[in-house]
């Protein structure tokens, strides 16, 4: 057996007067890494933060929930297909959560039938 060489401070041999002592702990001030916060918590928080919007030059803070389903809503009045399909899945999504309507417009005719069982008024000859 070869006997081990005599110690020399270098490349992974720190001098011994610096190491840590038995039970010394590595993160001496206790500061910890933060974790990562979950993406529901970022994503409620996002909703929840308050930003501020103007409106016929009056600003005022809203939620950042409510801007964007304020501009959903603008954006479908003004015939957008898309922001009309993003409101009602909404809808739909909001009434399957509160176990209630929740606002969702149900179609009661569907391909010009009638389907209330009412006959149609007009002339009738």
């Amino acid at each position: 057996m070869k006997n081990p060489p005599s110690y020399e401070v270098g490349y992974c041999r720190p001098p011994k007067r610096t190491r840590w002592q038995k039970g010394q702990c590595g993160n001496p001030k206790r500061i910890r890494k933060q974790t990562p916060k979950p993406i529901v918590e970022l994503i409620d928080d996002f909703f929840a933060s308050k930003i501020a919007i103007v409106e016929q030059g009056v600003s005022r803070r809203v939620s950042a929930f409510e801007a964007i389903a304020e501009q959903l809503w603008r954006h479908a009045i003004g015939g957008s297909k898309r922001a009309t399909s993003v409101l009602l899945h909404y809808q739909a999504f909001a009434a399957r959560r509160s176990g209630g309507m929740g606002g969702v417009i149900y179609r009661f005719e569907e391909l010009g039938e009638n389907v209330s069982g009412e006959e149609p008024r007009g002339n009738n000859a």
